[in-house]
């Protein structure tokens, strides 16, 4: 199996982040419930700020010349072990939206906490970090409401 380069990982990166947000802006455009709509398309918009992110990352990297090297015992990013089937219909609730964003944020978190180890680029390191902390903030978030809708139910 061929080592992996840093593009791939920005590559690999970007892709999680336009399926996440395409993914909150289908199930946008199909929600019934006007709330449900409105959260879905703020989660698309964050995802939307992570993708510039990345963006910037990789044009200040290009720019420099010079492509970061990875670990050499790093072969792959595991895609498998991500993918999860998440389907939210028009008919879907908050809960159900919490339930989903929840997973996606998990999953998130783990790809950014395996970027940041995968290389010793500095400024992609801590990009890597600050994406994966907006990604633990986001979950703390959605727990804190899915825990509040619990209450709400009994």
């Amino acid at each position: 199996m061929e080592d992996i380069t840093f593009n791939e990982i920005i590559s690999y990166a970007k892709i999680a982040e336009e399926n996440a947000k395409s993914f909150y802006l289908n199930a946008a455009k199909d929600a019934e419930q006007r709330n449900v709509k409105e959260y879905l398309e703020s989660l698309a918009a964050e995802e939307q700020t992570h993708i510039d992110r990345l963006e910037a990352l990789q044009k200040t990297i290009q720019s420099q010349g010079t492509v970061p090297d990875l670990h050499a015992e790093i072969r792959n990013l595991g895609y498998a072990d991500f993918i999860k089937p998440a389907e939210l219909d028009k008919d879907a609730s908050y809960k159900d939206v919490l339930e989903v964003a929840m997973a996606n944020e998990k999953e998130a978190i783990r790809n950014y906490d395996n970027f940041s180890r995968f290389i010793d680029n500095e400024d992609a390191k801590k990009l890597f970090a600050v994406l994966a902390d907006e990604e633990r903030r986001h979950l703390k978030r959605f727990e804190d409401e899915y825990d509040e809708l619990q209450d709400q139910y009994y």
